[in-house]
């Protein structure tokens, strides 16, 4: 395999496409058991995220058109109502494990409530999304067994999950994400199968939640370890956007992301043949320094130019859900500093970070604060 680790190189490589290619080959398992599981499921479907322009463009145009800057502003008011609910759920204790009591449940429930999924069906939401990110993990951690068919269940649950919704939607529409991307998608004058339209709202689903999780957790993990920065940010507001993009660069929620070289080509001096896995590895490249080159690995809420990292990749790929994930980040830091005085780390911490090689954040954080 390759590794693409300097942050030229993978803006390289995320413009072109036509050379390091998304396309995924799904392999059947060999394991008659998980292959009995899955054929109750569907076919796994490349839509988003494992395919290449032009086909790309048609799955890039519909999740735009529903996931719209416009859509996502009408949360806003919901998104900060829910922040209100989880802190009214801790804050009389004056103490919280803030990664499993707010940032796990915040982005799940604003993900649901855009697709119009019942919160009563949060559990098996969020089981599926967490077996799913762990069958990702499971070259470089191998699972017992027992794992491997829990996960092989939990991808066809999820599947006959959407496809119901799909269904259900399609005869009574109302006004959420899924019933958008079907009205989308069927005025298309080459409609997507129903298949694809699963796989999209899988995808809507998993990234809309685990990334932001442990995004809003490293945020308020790096701006409370040293405390003169959660300070400057109380005194100064204003400063919360660049907190943010810091948080981002500095530990990218996604790692990497895998491709596939569909032509012989060469990078940074090395020839990389067709056929070959390549790994761009946007957390080595937000921390290049000859791109940032004021102390890179140093957390600056105060660093020039916040928004040229890769924590959302770059080219044709690039994360539709960043304008949610960024309110979050930001309605999440407006509450605490509203609502959750003297707010600091605990000495609980152990800091273990989620054991995944493409996810990045801690299990836990847990904080104290002044009872309200």
């Amino acid at each position: 395999m390759f590794l693409v680790s300097r942050y030229e190189d993978l803006v390289y490589a995320g413009q072109h496409p036509e050379i390091f290619s998304s396309k995924r080959v799904w392999m059947k398992s060999d394991d008659p058991q998980v292959a009995e599981i899955r054929e109750k499921g569907f076919p796994d479907s490349n839509s988003l995220t494992a395919t290449d322009p032009p086909a790309h463009q048609r799955f890039r145009s519909l999740a735009v058109k529903v996931l719209s800057p416009r859509r996502f502003a009408l949360l806003e008011a919901g998104v900060r109502d829910l922040c209100n609910v989880l802190v009214d759920a801790f804050i009389a204790e004056g103490e919280a494990d803030l990664q499993r009591q707010f940032a796990t449940p915040l982005p799940l429930i604003v993900t649901a409530d855009l697709l119009g999924l019942d919160r009563v069906d949060m559990p098996d939401l969020k089981r599926w999304s967490d077996d799913y990110s762990e069958a990702m993990a499971s070259h470089s951690r191998p699972m017992p067994r027992k794992r491997v068919l829990e996960c092989a269940q939990s991808l066809t649950d999820l599947q006959l999950y959407f496809n119901r919704k799909i269904d259900e939607r399609r005869a009574a529409p109302g006004d959420d994400t899924i019933s958008e991307l079907i009205k989308a998608n069927d005025a298309l004058p080459d409609p997507i199968e129903q298949i694809a339209l699963v796989d999209m709202i899988r995808i809507f689903l998993i990234g809309g939640n685990e990334t932001t999780a442990l995004a809003i957790g490293s945020m308020m993990h790096r701006l409370l370890e040293r405390p003169e920065r959660y300070a400057q940010l109380m005194c100064d507001p204003s400063l919360v956007p660049k907190a943010i993009e810091e948080a981002l660069r500095h530990d990218s929620p996604t790692q990497w992301s895998g491709r596939t070289t569909a032509v012989d080509t060469t990078l940074a001096g090395v020839d990389v043949p067709a056929g070959s896995r390549v790994y761009l590895i946007w957390g080595s490249g937000n921390r290049d320094p000859k791109k940032f080159t004021d102390r890179p690995d140093e957390f600056d809420p105060n660093r020039r130019a916040p928004t040229s990292h890769l924590a959302f990749g770059f080219g044709p790929h690039f994360c539709v859900g960043a304008p949610l994930a960024r309110m979050e980040m930001r309605i999440t830091l407006e509450v605490f500093l509203a609502r959750l005085h003297n707010l600091r780390l605990s000495t609980k911490n152990e800091y273990r970070y989620l054991a995944h090689p493409i996810l990045r954040g801690v299990e836990h954080l847990h904080v104290e604060f002044d009872r309200a």
